[in-house]
């Protein structure tokens, strides 16, 4: 018979920006009691429809029930990004855009009015009475053209005072889930798991989900026996380094608005008399004179592809890549990933990427589309390539070495170490 668990576990704090955590790390565990399981298999929910809660339960109960595998659903750190779990809310940048262009088309909104301290409701109420009627009344006058819109710029707040710290708390929330079911498993094991390899976990996600998923096997590779990753992108350090603000995954980490808040958004979504852009709420900034500048070493420890931290990886146990990337994705560059998994070869990882470029690919079942993501079958992506990982996981050597990690940044030290059963990351500036 299937099984669903709840867990609330602590997760870790804040390392980066020294942020007391106030919520719990909580997950599900699907398995079938009847099977005895070799692997634990971890769907990690991106940032579009594999983060609906109905859509992942039903996925991990067909996975558990089609395969001897018990499989983990994280709701990581900041996970609950969209609406109606996320919030609209203003944050300082907000109430100066949003008072900026309203004294733009001549309604200006009074000093005395602090849109920061107004709930989602307050902020809506007062925003359509003031702007939203006004507008309206313009274009009846002949005073604004009947298809203006008014570019606005609010935050969405995930619940439980989370916020977008994009990958990193995230990958380690993930890992920590899959640490404490491996250490308390509820199922029976299989006899199998008991020579020496345990449990193999297999992490799977697509596009930013992906991305975690690259994450975890960076930041514990003996915590991670494969990745399984559809369109997972990559947050390069070329980013900061060409100061090129690409679409797709920048427009995700929350700070873009300080730049363009019209181009660097999250979403954006229009009624008749307005243009909304929204972020993910974030403590991050462009801000080089600010503590929580986003430098160039939280890009590097966020990029993939950092030869330095790459060389680092190598010398632990190796996980199996397998990824599925399409050729002309515009939220994902291929070139990325590409580069990534050449250094992967490289160094002696067994890495496959399939580049799927050709029409004659898409079968409505698997493959739908040729768009980022490619409509892909999350089901069967995990099936068609469950026994063959499996296979290569039991092959791969394993070697002995203490978990714990070291990268050294441009400006810092992070230092990614287990204990109890949990991850945690101490970050420590270097001293010249």
């Amino acid at each position: 018979m299937i099984q669903t668990k709840s867990y609330q576990i602590d997760g870790i704090n804040d390392a980066e920006l020294d942020i007391k955590r106030d919520s719990k790390l909580e997950f599900k565990l699907t398995y079938d009691n009847a099977k005895e399981i070799r692997s634990i298999i971890t769907v990690i929910p991106g940032l579009g429809e594999d983060g609906d809660a109905y859509y992942r339960s039903k996925l991990a109960q067909s996975i558990a029930r089609d395969m001897d595998a018990a499989v983990i659903t994280v709701n990581y750190f900041g996970v609950k990004s969209n609406p109606p779990e996320a919030k609209f809310s203003i944050d300082e940048i907000d109430e100066l855009i949003l008072k900026t262009v309203a004294d733009s088309i001549g309604n200006p909104i009074p000093d005395d009015i602090k849109l920061t301290k107004m709930d989602s409701d307050e902020i809506w109420n007062y925003i359509n009475k003031h702007l939203f009627n006004f507008i309206g009344m313009q274009k009846i006058t002949g005073k604004l053209r009947l298809d203006f819109k008014l570019p606005i710029h609010m935050t969405l707040a995930p619940p439980n005072g989370e916020y977008q710290n994009f990958g990193l708390m995230a990958a380690l929330d993930v890992i920590n889930s899959v640490l404490y079911i491996k250490n308390n498993p509820p199922f029976k094991v299989s006899p199998s798991c008991q020579n020496g390899g345990g449990l193999a976990t297999i992490y799977v996600g697509s596009s930013h989900g992906g991305y975690i998923a690259n994450l975890c096997a960076k930041y514990a590779p003996w915590a991670v026996d494969a990745v399984l990753d559809n369109c997972g992108w990559n947050l390069s350090t070329e980013i900061f380094d060409k100061k090129d603000y690409q679409l797709g995954t920048f427009r995700t980490i929350g700070f873009g608005k300080e730049i363009d808040f019209t181009k660097y958004r999250r979403d954006s979504r229009d009624n008749e008399n307005f243009h909304l852009c929204v972020s993910d709420k974030t403590y991050w900034t462009s801000n080089s004179q600010s503590p929580n500048y986003f430098s160039r070493s939280r890009y590097e420890i966020r990029d993939l592809n950092e030869t330095s931290h790459l060389l680092i990886q190598a010398q632990y146990s190796k996980p199996i890549f397998k990824c599925y990337h399409v050729q002309g994705d515009i939220v994902a560059p291929i070139d990325e990933k590409i580069k990534f998994y050449d250094q992967l070869n490289a160094l002696g990882f067994d890495a496959t990427l399939d580049i799927v470029s050709d029409k004659s690919r898409i079968d409505g079942k698997f493959i739908k589309d040729l768009n980022h993501g490619m409509g892909m079958s999350m089901k069967l992506l995990v099936a068609n390539n469950y026994e063959w990982l499996m296979d290569k996981i039991a092959q791969n050597k394993k070697l002995k070495h203490e978990p714990n990690i070291k990268f050294k940044t441009s400006q810092y030290l992070y230092e990614f170490n287990e204990q109890n059963n949990q991850v945690s990351l101490k970050c420590s500036k270097i001293t010249q």
